[in-house]
């Protein structure tokens, strides 16, 4: 499922919640937006804590129980990604982070599209 700061999926995650089932996060980072990733919260945490902002990001989500499996071709972005547990978020701060949801979604393909696409990546007979 699409879910980031920006879009956690919080009624969802309830709904799942009685059969443990977690989310696995889809764009974890907001599909990399400079404004979701460069969100004042996550600027001052990661001043605190010595993290980059989408480290942070990251962090949030392992801590909120979320599955994450962020993509990058960067060899220092993937050594990064794997540097978010010698830190953990307080209370305080996974709730101001919780505060910056605005249910944006980054993915907007209606479902006729993503049916159209999906002839794409299924082989032919």
């Amino acid at each position: 499922m699409e879910c980031h700061p920006y879009y956690q999926q919080n009624t969802l995650k309830k709904r799942l919640a009685p059969y443990g089932t977690v989310i696995e996060s889809w764009y974890p980072i907001g599909h990399g937006d400079p404004a979701l990733i460069n969100e004042p919260v996550f600027s001052e945490l990661g001043k605190k804590y010595e993290k980059t902002n989408v480290q942070v990001i990251l962090r949030w989500h392992i801590q909120e129980g979320n599955i994450i499996f962020p993509k990058s071709a960067n060899p220092q972005h993937i050594r990064d990604n794997f540097d978010i547990f010698d830190f953990a978020l307080t209370e305080d701060e996974m709730e101001a982070i919780r505060d910056i949801d605005k249910g944006t979604r980054f993915f907007n393909m209606s479902l006729a599209d993503q049916e159209k696409n999906l002839g794409r990546f299924v082989p032919a007979d």
